[in-house]
């Protein structure tokens, strides 16, 4: 569901709540939206239109994805402002937005019986956003068009893995591939660490194409995956063949 949709789930006290701080703004098609540095600091919800999400790194401006009707914009970089890479935002269209500035959004989440409603979507929506931009800034996932990894981050399964819980376990069949979101985990053979994988770093590539795994994969504290099944894989590569060339680079092979 979009934040609308979940905004629209919430009680009419938290809507109108929501609604009756902010203000609505128009945007030209490719006008940049004001961001940090032009002093606005505060959360998005696109009305009409789309606006295209760029992730700053090294000084490139790396497309995340173009985000239309019901989507938020800058929830993330409200709720976490010390997260990098810092992001842009530009109409891909003529677009209404509604707008809240900090000030304002920190006053809905400082009211204690509308508040909890709001911050639960406001969470989830920061945290799916922190996730589209790791896969998106991400040396593999980059080699996808925007649309493909987009549905292939949707279609995933997020698992939160507590301290010392077991993702992977010796013999037992595995149909997945993972990407370590936050956190990290220990690959543990005859009750030795051999190795660790942490944030941003792939596993379960043998186990993923049919074959039992030879080692026990542990989480090391509090950690977050993506899941992705093996017939997503399959299609991506077999739809996407520089994907599928990236995938061999890191030493990942057969879903061809």
């Amino acid at each position: 569901m979009s934040f609308l949709e979940h905004l629209h789930h919430l009680p009419a006290e938290s809507q109108t709540y929501f609604f009756n701080n902010g203000r609505e703004q128009a945007y030209p098609k490719d006008t940049w939206l004001p961001g940090p540095a032009e002093g606005f600091h505060g959360i998005r919800l696109i009305l009409e239109g789309s606006v295209h999400v760029f992730a700053s790194v090294d000084n490139r401006d790396i497309p995340v994805y173009c985000y239309g009707h019901g989507e938020a914009l800058g929830i993330r970089s409200f709720l976490m402002p010390e997260n990098q890479p810092s992001l842009k935002w530009q109409a891909a269209s003529d677009c209404i937005i509604y707008e809240l500035d900090a000030a304002e959004a920190r006053s809905i989440l400082s009211d204690d019986k509308a508040a909890g409603p709001i911050r639960e979507i406001f969470d989830l929506a920061a945290h799916l956003r922190d996730l589209d931009i790791m896969l998106a800034i991400h040396p593999l996932f980059q080699t996808l068009p925007e649309d493909a990894r987009h549905t292939l981050f949707r279609d995933a399964e997020p698992i939160a893995l507590t301290p010392g819980q077991m993702l992977i376990k010796k013999g037992q069949s595995n149909d997945a591939l993972y990407f370590i979101c936050h956190g990290g985990v220990d690959i543990i053979n005859d009750d030795q660490v051999i190795a660790h994988r942490s944030q941003g770093e792939i596993l379960g590539e043998v186990s993923a194409l049919g074959f039992a795994p030879t080692a026990n994969v542990r989480s090391t504290g509090w950690t977050d995956v993506l899941a992705f099944s093996r017939q997503a894989m399959l299609e991506t590569c077999q739809q996407q063949p520089a994907f599928s060339a990236k995938l061999a680079s890191f030493g990942i092979s057969g879903f061809e």
